[in-house]
């Protein structure tokens, strides 16, 4: 496995955001959303959150559609204080036509529907906490170690895999082969989803199984993960893209029967890393 050293904010070290998105959504078959929850623009053009410009309702919902990389992690550096996200699979070219390039408010954002082909597999690993705060440096680090025993336990999803911290917890992304966005890929994506995290979660931390849905949304690293108010316990952090697999490819089916190791093997986690017919 390669580690990546954490880069600074998106504005200092653009690099960490660029080289995810071009891991996230290469072979470019559609356009990747970013969305921007409960905010609005300051006198300057920047994105923050609504609570900060003291907008009342909450703000809006902003969004752009992009298949230009470049021009995404452009719109990125102008989020201050503020959470960004993309979708983690190809979305229709035709939502261009919704927010092109740039960020709008928005009444819809990217549907199940709207997704062309499922292309990751994502594990959200949280700890246990009260909603809506973020997490103490103790309940990051558990998360973290969760994450690692993942990797380290299951060697060739880690050669095919992504991985990084969410701010409050940590993330995997397993590339799979572009399945079809139909409901048997879905299926096999969300039980193998399920068995993992009933594998792995406890009383301390959660894989969470909702993150099954094709339209499923990730946080963009370089970015600020902004839950509630920053405490000096419960500090705002950065999303960070801590490392590549050996391979950074898609799962060879033959490869995939090792997926999961002798004290946690999931057969339907096996299929799902499969080429499915």
């Amino acid at each position: 496995m390669r580690e990546i050293e954490h880069a600074g904010c998106i504005g200092s070290a653009p690099t960490q955001a660029k080289q995810f998105l071009t891991l996230l959504a290469e072979p470019q078959t559609g356009c990747v959303e970013l969305r921007v929850l409960q905010a609005g623009w300051d006198r300057h053009g920047n994105i923050r959150r609504a609570v900060d410009l003291g907008l009342q309702q909450g703000g809006w919902t902003l969004a752009g559609w992009y298949t230009d990389l470049d021009r995404l992690a452009a719109s990125a550096r102008r989020l201050r204080g503020v959470s960004g996200y993309v979708t983690i699979n190809p979305v229709q070219p035709d939502l261009l036509a919704r927010s092109d390039h740039r960020q709008s408010r928005v009444r819809h954002t990217s549907r199940d529907q709207d997704i062309v082909c499922l292309r990751w597999l994502y594990l959200d690993i949280d700890p246990v906490r009260p909603p809506d705060i973020s997490s103490t440096d103790a309940e990051l680090a558990k998360a973290v170690a969760r994450r690692d025993a993942i990797l380290a336990e299951n060697p060739v999803l880690a050669a095919s895999a992504l991985w990084g911290r969410s701010g409050n917890g940590a993330w995997v992304l397993v590339r799979l082969p572009d399945y079809p966005n139909d409901a048997a890929s879905r299926a096999l994506v969300a039980e193998a989803v399920h068995l993992i995290s009933r594998r792995y979660s406890d009383a301390a931390v959660l894989i969470d199984p909702a993150t099954v849905n094709p339209a499923r949304l990730i946080g963009l690293p370089g970015t600020l993960k902004a839950k509630g108010s920053a405490r000096p316990e419960r500090p705002f952090r950065l999303v960070t893209l801590d490392g590549i697999g050996t391979h950074a490819a898609t799962l060879a089916p033959g490869h995939a029967r090792t997926l999961a190791s002798e004290r946690g093997t999931v057969e339907t986690s096996r299929r799902v890393l499969c080429d499915v017919t």
